[in-house]
Parts: C-alpha cells; sequence; structure tokens
C-alpha cells in the first residue's frame, strides 16, 4: 500500500502558508523540505523502475511490478535521470542542512551511474544476468523477508511474475553477442531462477499448502517456468555458441564509477600502486603471524592447517552462533559500540532456497517496522561426497567463521544497519543498486571489512595467530579485487593474470580464485571492500588527530554507522566538516 506521508506534509504546508497567522497543530507532522520531497520523487521512481532493488531496501509500493527493460522504458529512464540531475543540481546549497548537502552529492554520483550504466555501457544490450537477477532477487525478497504476510507477498509474487513474458522478449530483443562469461553466467542464473519457482517457491510459504491462493500462485509459477525454460532453451541455441563480446569497458568507465559511487577521485594507477603497497605490507604481516604460530614452517602450510580446524558437518550454525555471541560480547566489554538492548543477532540454518556460504539478510533500514533479521549458514550437504563435504566446511574453519562473522553480523552488516534506522533522510539508508549496478559499497562493505580488522586489532581472541591470518587472507582478496577490476578493464591483465592473483597473492583455491577473477568483468569497483577500509583507517586517524584526548572510538564507530550507507568522502565531511583532505590514501 502506497504510503501517504509526502503527501500529507505537502498539504499542511501549503495550508500554512495560506494561514500565516494561524501557529500549527502541536501533534501535526513537520513539513518536509523541498529537497526531502525531491528525495522522495525520486526514490519512488527509481523503485518503479527497478522494484527487484526497491523491495530489497523496504521500499514495497511496487513490489508487484518486474522491472521493465524494453528499449523504450530504458530511453525514458535516461530521460528521467537526465532531468534529476537537472533538478537536483539547481538546489542551493545554502538553502540545504549540512546532512541534505551531503546527500545531495552522493545522489548526484549515483545518478551519474545509473546513466554510465544505462546510457554509455548499456549493459542491458550485454548483460543477460541483468535480466535473471531482476527476477530472482524480486522473487526471493519476497519469499524471504517477512515485511507483510505471506497472503499479501503471496499476491505480489503471483502479479510480477505476469511480467515475465514481457520481460523475456525484451531480452531476447535488446541482447545481442554478449560476452561469452556473461552470457554463460546468465544463462545459469536463468536456470536457477527457474529452479526457484518450480523447487523452492512452495518451500517459502509451507503455512499456506492446500489454500486456493497456494494454487494461484503455484498456477502462476508453472506458467513462468515454462516460459523461462523456453527461453533458456532457445539462448544455450542460438545465443551462447556465438557470444564473442567484449567485456572491457576501459580505465575512463573504471574511473567515472569510482567518482560516482564512490566518490573517489584518484587516478587508477595510484589506486593500483596503493593496493600493491598494501599486499606487499599484508604479505609482511601474514608471514609474521605464521612464524608465531608455527615458527619456522611454511607460512601457507600453516594456513592451510588453520583451515582444516572446523566445526563438523552439523555443528556449523552452533559454532557461529558461538563466534557470534562472543564477538557481541567483545564488543560491549571493551567499549566498541553499543548494541540496543534486546537486539541480537539470530544465525540460522539457510533456508532450503537461501543458497550460498554465509549471508547477513539484516532488516532494510527503511522498512517501517523491522523485520526479523537472520544471518544464514549452509552446512555442508549431507548427500555430497566426503571430499566435497570436507572442501565445504574448510571455509568454515574456526578463525575464517570468526572473521566472515565479524564482517557480516557483528560489528559488520548487522549492527551497522541496526544504527542506521537513525540515519537522518534516506539517501543513506539504501543500497541503491545491486551489482553489477552502481551501488556505493566503500561505506557498506568498506565498513564491514574494517570491522574485521578492528576486532583482530583490538585484542578479538587475545590475539591468537590464527584469527590474524583469516583475516589477512580475505584482506589479500580484496586488495587483488582492487587490482582485477582495474586492470582486467585497462587491458593490463588477462583473467588468467587476475586468477594468479588471487591464487598465488591470496592463497584462494583454484576454483574460488577463478571465479573471483571472473566477476571483476562485471564488477569493475569490487576494490570498493578494500579502498573503503582505508579510507575508513585514514578517517579514523585524522578525527582522532583533530579530537585529541576527546577521542572515544565507540562514539567514532557509532557516529559511522548512524552516519549509514555512504562514501568516505561523506563521512569525512560529516565527522570533519569542511575537509579538503583526499579521500583515499
Amino acid at each position: 500500500m502506497r504510503t501517504p506521508t509526502r503527501f500529507t506534509a505537502l498539504a499542511l504546508l501549503a495550508l500554512s502558508v495560506a494561514c500565516t497567522a494561524a501557529e500549527p497543530a502541536a501533534d501535526a507532522p513537520a513539513p518536509v523540505s523541498a529537497f526531502a520531497d525531491f528525495v522522495d520523487r525520486y526514490l519512488d521512481g527509481f523503485a518503479m523502475r527497478h522494484p527487484s532493488i526497491a523491495g530489497g531496501n523496504g521500499l514495497h509500493d511496487h513490489d508487484d511490478r518486474l522491472d521493465d527493460f524494453s528499449a523504450s522504458a530504458i530511453a525514458a529512464e535516461i530521460a528521467t535521470l537526465h532531468t534529476a540531475a537537472t533538478e537536483l543540481a539547481a538546489f542551493d546549497d545554502a538553502s540545504l542542512t549540512p546532512d541534505e548537502r551531503v546527500d545531495k552529492r552522493i545522489l548526484a554520483g549515483v545518478i551519474d551511474g545509473w546513466l554510465l550504466e544505462q546510457e554509455s555501457l548499456a549493459n542491458w544490450k550485454r548483460n543477460p544476468m541483468l535480466y535473471a537477477g531482476a527476477l530472482s532477487d524480486g522473487v526471493h525478497n519476497l519469499m524471504t523477508m517477512e515485511n507483510a504476510p505471506a497472503p499479501v507477498r503471496m499476491r505480489r509474487i503471483i502479479t510480477k511474475l505476469a511480467g515475465v513474458p514481457a520481460m523475456l522478449q525484451a531480452a531476447r530483443t535488446n541482447l545481442v553477442n554478449p560476452p561469452k562469461i556473461f552470457a554463460e553466467r546468465g544463462l545459469g542464473m536463468m536456470r536457477g531462477a527457474s529452479g526457484m519457482l518450480s523447487k523452492d517457491l512452495p518451500l517459502a510459504f509451507t503455512a499456506e499448502a492446500g489454500t486456493p491462493l497456494m494454487d494461484s500462485l503455484t498456477t502462476a509459477a508453472a506458467a513462468a517456468v515454462r516460459d523461462i525454460d523456453a527461453y533458456t532453451a532457445e539462448f544455450e541455441r542460438t545465443v551462447l555458441p556465438t557470444a564473442t563480446g567484449d567485456w572491457k569497458v576501459g580505465g575512463d568507465a573504471v574511473a567515472r564509477r569510482y567518482r560516482a559511487e564512490e566518490l573517489i577521485d584518484v587516478p587508477l594507477a595510484e589506486l593500483a600502486a596503493l593496493g600493491e603497497r598494501e599486499m606487499q605490507r599484508a604479505h609482511e604481516q601474514f608471514r609474521a603471524a605464521a612464524a608465531r604460530l608455527a615458527p619456522g614452517a611454511d607460512p601457507l602450510a600453516t594456513w592451510l592447517r588453520v583451515r582444516r580446524d572446523h566445526p563438523k558437518r552439523g555443528g556449523v550454525v552452533t559454532a557461529a552462533q558461538a563466534i557470534v555471541d562472543s564477538l557481541t560480547r567483545f564488543i560491549a566489554a571493551n567499549d566498541l559500540a553499543v548494541v540496543p538492548q534486546g537486539e541480537r543477532v539470530v544465525v540460522a540454518p539457510a533456508q532450503p532456497f537461501a543458497l550460498g556460504f554465509a549471508s547477513m539478510h539484516a532488516s532494510p533500514p527503511l522498512e517501517t517496522t523491522p523485520v526479523k533479521s537472520y544471518y544464514y549458514i549452509t552446512d555442508a550437504d549431507s548427500l555430497a561426497p566426503a571430499a566435497e563435504q570436507e572442501a565445504w566446511l574448510e571455509r568454515y574453519n574456526y578463525a575464517s567463521l570468526a572473521n566472515t562473522s565479524a564482517h557480516e553480523a557483528m560489528p559488520g552488516h548487522w549492527l551497522h544497519a541496526v544504527h542506521m534506522r537513525t540515519t537522518p533522510g534516506k539517501i543513506r539508508r539504501i543500497w541503491i543498486g545491486l551489482n553489477p549496478f552502481p551501488q556505493p559499497s566503500s561505506g557498506q562493505d568498506g565498513w564491514a571489512h574494517y570491522a574485521e580488522e578492528m576486532v583482530i586489532e583490538q585484542g578479538f581472541m587475545n590475539g591468537d595467530p590464527r584469527y590474524e591470518l583469516a583475516q589477512l587472507s580475505d584482506a589479500m582478496t580484496r586488495i587483488c579485487r582492487l587490482l582485477s577490476g582495474i586492470r582486467l578493464h585497462t587491458g593490463e591483465w588477462t583473467l588468467a593474470q587476475a586468477q594468479a592473483c588471487f591464487e598465488q597473492d591470496a592463497y584462494v583455491a583454484a576454483p574460488a580464485a577463478k571465479r573471483e577473477a571472473e566477476r571483476g568483468t562485471y564488477d569493475p569497483t569490487y576494490g570498493g571492500y578494500f579502498l573503503g577500509k582505508r579510507g575508513m583507517l585514514t578517517l579514523r586517524r585524522d578525527v582522532k588527530a583533530a579530537q585529541g584526548d576527546q577521542f572515544s572510538l565507540r562514539d567514532f564507530h557509532e557516529r559511522v554507522m548512524k552516519n549509514g550507507i555512504a562514501p568516505i568522502w561523506a563521512h569525512r565531511q560529516l565527522l570533519l566538516p569542511g575537509d579538503t583532505s583526499r579521500v583515499i590514501q
């Protein structure tokens, strides 16, 4: 149901102008500013165009829609974005609050990122993953996020699925000679969407089994599956064999994405040099930590032994909950942040339809009423061969599980989302895109990556080097992401060279290293994890220098979290007003 808040506020504002002598009622809602009204209109239009992304952000007015990928709809969006950019630029900074001035700069970058995506790169013509992701993400959100009663969400899915034929027709028309990697991944994702609708969808609404509504949902899903399966068969027969498009976008486009999404205006060569420097430092720290654990032994062999120390199958969820609770106690005992009373991270086995390794499903900060948040863990498949089970469980070694939990839950994404419920405005309470769409990850994933290093730095597990090895291994992976995203698209590296970075410099196993390298082809700014952490560490240093004896690490952390999902530039402006320092050093 559409919320009337914005329109009610505007009506009250008009009334106050007409009756200047009258005092507003004490309980009347405060009039919204012109800038806030612009943001509301922009977000509503964005939600209409990209309902699957919006739903994951807690914007549900258009949950029953499926993204329109027709050429006419894309053209209309491009025109709308240009108009929005002009209207946004017209706001006089002097008329805005400090928070609104920051939000204006962030939103201007986001709009430019979307124009790059839709107008310049035109990935809707070359990336089949966009179509599969819009369908699967939109339905999956309605399956998993209990923001409305099950029957309401089921009806929204039924209506959304009615848009599948039009979406598939747009894919047939638009996609011309995609890059082979994109074609292969898009085909796999579309098949995954078919499997989700046929197998997983009923599992999400078991309480409604046998009802007429479930029959309607099943019928709608079956029709969509038939259409999807026909499309994938056609795609595999006619598109995949001749898919030879180039995935490289060039250094100028990568630099523009960093400027737009992350507000990082640093030459790519300097960012790469920073990555090389930090990789060398991380290797030195890794060797030192390994030497403390096993003096004289090969550092990689030591790390491999740490990886083999993991919970048994069936015990991973319990182990993860114990680690999260330990992190929570550590954060409180060391006065690093406040966990609001009554809030607790709940670790749960991944639902049958929630695929993946470990993921934090935190309540989006814009939800009117916070929904249940779960940290989902996928245990090893009991039916898989023993070797596959062991390889899966190795990723859950106790040290890596602690590092992942610090990133995903405490004090990473989950605690950040909790504090963001009070972030001013709306711009910094949303993640406006999903890969490969523009998304300011330096403020979101940068915070979570900082959290991993910070808890080790502050003495979690009493300096046990096993935990430092896990943290450094993940840190080196994020540096390889920065280097790969830049060097793949400037033509300096081949995919094989990017994969070698992950294998040789970050000690990632070959299959995972291959996936990491391939991600760089469609997500060239996935270096935002590393750059965000670097920016956060620099910001902490500078705020501490400015505040001197008054500096409090807890206050710093809570200010950063409450300032929301924001590029590091924005955090610097909010904590160091008027700052003109370089964002990334």
